[in-house]
């Protein structure tokens, strides 16, 4: 087999080219090219094209070409300046090939040995692989390049042969060609038309205006004499034009197979002396040196051209990378360290929870809050500070009609106290504007219904505690439908708060066990509503409003009575003074409305007993079932949750904290990913 003798026939020879092409080159020993595609040649074309060949020629290697160990994976060619001569070959995830050909200070690895080797490798049981040799050279003779060789398009299968092999082989062509960093050598024999090379038509789908292709036409010894001026005007770029034009080079031959790379180009250069026409295509597009020469110059200004575009890939990627390690928290391997970890998430968790339910929003929260909401105003209410109890009334009347989640809405989840406080306004008005006072007519019917064995003119006791549950029944309702809305729009605002400042690990664990705490204090707060209600179902009161009350609107009334009645018995004749003076003989309002009364002055005066008392009922029991439900056992019991929380089961913990293998592997991954861009950016 022939040992290449690494001859250099590169015109560029300039510091800018060396340093760049070093860079390319050491950044994809950092293993850049796994993570981000880096400017490179691929050659493609039609199977039996001549692709092998025009690799050959540019590598100065000679690789197998015989169907059984060519073309059925990409194998990358890379090409470095060095001042010691080294040779390596690379699958990725092959170990003990890598461990076999790994680098050595003098080229004795057969490139057939190798190309056998990873045969045996990638394509036992398969047709073809989608994983790349690798084979880098280095020497101080060699002019850097990259070049990689994929597999060549087929139409067709042979018998016995996977028919998913056209598939495969088009998948792995195809993303190379799509890349923009890649150059694609499309590989044209000569002695077939342009029209009908499938290779052109994949370049021009995803390089319409072949910003990156370059046609090499192989084989050109191939065409009879008389279709020579046609393959000219084709190299001229007369008959599909280009960007970078065409490439010519005449491949050696399957009997030219031992032959030796210096030897096969001086039959290249007889070759192309052979006929005049051959003088139009100029000498750097014609010959393997001047194609190795402008494939490196081509090279070179695309690395030029791509490197900004690169380094803002690689910052991209770095920041992507450092966001999901951080997502992923600070490690966890034990169970010491897992229940250090969630004990902090408890504490922090109670601190802010406890926060928001007492109304401590701190400066940070408010300004997040206002960030959050696109507030950039600080004061936006009405400037008039004039008190209207009208306008209050109103106020609180629409308030009370709104939706308990539209006013969370208007509010936000992140002020709890502030929309309870508004849900705790919406039930005091419904409690105001749904009193149930029934009507005159209706209290006269139910005396007559519950009437026991008391004199006529007096009412009973228990006659009027009868027809005030007429009102209780209705307040238990409106309660309960209330409480209920109140308490379940706090669950949802707690939750919401467990899931935005807990680790996602644990969210799963501390809303399983605040669900049952929020169930235990949904049947604490049912059972405090009905035993308040019970205990009002038997009226009573102390309260001196109550007796300020019914004199007060006993006093109204009798006056207005008398008047009225004073009026009717004098026919009008007396002025008001006059009345007032015969109501003074009388020993004033005060004794009149003691006098007896019938049975209709009764029921008069049971109306302003109920409506006095369910005054007095109703703000005692507004702020009692406040207090005792919402506020005793959602606000001032939350710790309770706290303390289920500290009893949680160990394996609950480790399980949730303790990193997993996968995770860990998944962690060293992006920290390695992360370090080789760093180390790539940092080299570009």
């Amino acid at each position: 087999m022939h040992t290449p003798s690494f001859c250099s026939y590169n015109s560029l020879d300039n510091e800018d080219y060396q340093g760049l092409i070093d860079k390319i080159n050491k950044i994809r020993g950092f293993g850049l090219s796994k993570i981000l595609t880096i400017p490179q040649i691929a050659i493609l074309g039609d199977q039996s094209s001549g692709k092998s060949s025009v690799l050959e020629a540019i590598t100065q290697l000679s690789f197998p070409r015989n169907k059984d160990t060519c073309t059925r994976f990409a194998t990358q060619v890379n090409l470095r300046q060095s001042t010691r001569v080294e040779m390596m070959a690379f699958i990725e995830g092959e170990d003990t090939f890598n461990e076999k050909y790994r680098a050595t200070q003098s080229v004795t690895w057969d490139i057939y040995e190798i190309v056998s080797g990873a045969n045996d490798i990638l394509c036992s049981g398969i047709a073809i692989s989608e994983k790349v040799l690798e084979i880098t050279i280095s020497g101080p003779a060699l002019a850097p390049l990259t070049v990689i060789d994929l597999p060549g398009y087929i139409n067709t299968t042979l018998d016995g042969q996977d028919k998913s092999i056209i598939k495969t082989i088009h998948d792995i062509n195809t993303k190379y060609i799509k890349d923009n960093r890649t150059i694609i050598l499309a590989v044209v024999p000569a002695n077939v038309d342009l029209n009908n090379m499938y290779v052109l038509g994949e370049a021009e789908r995803y390089d319409p205006h072949h910003w990156r292709t370059v046609p090499i036409v192989t084989k050109p010894d191939t065409v009879e004499p008389d279709l020579l001026p046609s393959l000219v005007d084709i190299l001229l770029n007369r008959r599909k034009q280009m960007k970078h034009g065409y490439l010519v080079m005449r491949n050696s031959s399957f009997k030219d197979i031992e032959m030796g790379w210096e030897e096969s180009k001086q039959k290249e250069d007889e070759f192309f002396k052979s006929s005049p026409l051959w003088n139009q295509v100029p000498e750097e597009r014609k010959g393997r040196v001047n194609v190795k020469n402008f494939l490196g110059e081509l090279l070179y200004n695309h690395i030029k051209k791509e490197l900004p575009h690169l380094k803002r890939d690689i910052l991209d990627l770095i920041e992507c990378g450092e966001k999901d390690i951080q997502a992923m928290g600070l490690p966890i391997t034990s169970l010491g360290s897992a229940k250090i970890r969630y004990i902090e998430h408890i504490l922090k968790l109670r601190g802010s929870l406890t926060s928001l339910l007492n109304g401590q929003y701190s400066f940070e929260h408010i300004n997040d809050q206002k960030l959050q909401n696109g507030e950039t105003t600080g004061f936006n209410g009405d400037e008039d500070d004039d008190d209207d109890d009208e306008d209050d009334e109103q106020y609180n009347s629409l308030e009370a009609s709104k939706d308990p989640k539209t006013i969370i809405d208007e509010i936000g989840h992140s002020f709890i106290r502030s929309w309870l406080q508004k849900l705790y306004e919406g039930y005091n008005v419904s409690m105001t504007r749904d009193q149930h006072i029934l009507p005159k007519d209706k209290i006269k019917k139910l005396v007559l219904r519950y009437k026991g064995n008391e004199l006529p003119g007096f009412i009973s006791f228990n006659t009027f505690t009868q027809i005030y549950s007429e009102t209780l029944v209705q307040w238990k309702s409106i309660t309960k439908e209330h409480v209920s809305s109140i308490h379940y729009q706090l669950h949802k605002a707690i939750t919401e708060v467990i899931s935005s400042t807990t680790d996602p690990r644990l969210s799963d664990l501390l809303l399983s066990e605040f669900d049952q705490f929020y169930k235990g204090q949904v049947n604490l707060i049912d059972e405090t509503v009905q035993d308040i209600f019970d205990d009002e179902s038997s009226p009573f009161t102390l309260n001196k409003y109550f007796y300020d009350t019914i004199l007060s609107r006993r006093k109204a009334k009798a006056e207005k009575e008398i008047k009225n009645k004073m009026n009717e018995l004098q026919g009008g004749r007396f002025a008001v003074h006059d009345v007032e003076q015969q109501l003074s003989s009388f020993g004033g309002v005060e004794k009149l409305a003691n006098v007896n009364y019938n049975e209709n002055l009764a029921i008069l005066d049971l109306e302003e007993q109920l409506i006095s008392y369910c005054k007095v009922a109703r703000k005692r029991i507004v702020d009692v079932v406040l207090l005792q439900t919402i506020e005793r056992q959602m606000i001032k019991r939350i710790n309770r949750y706290f303390d289920k929380l500290i009893a949680v089961d160990d394996s609950a913990i480790s399980s949730r904290l303790i990193e997993p293998p996968t995770k860990t592997t998944r962690r060293q991954e992006l920290q390695t990913r992360v370090e080789i861009l760093r180390k790539s950016l940092y080299e570009l």
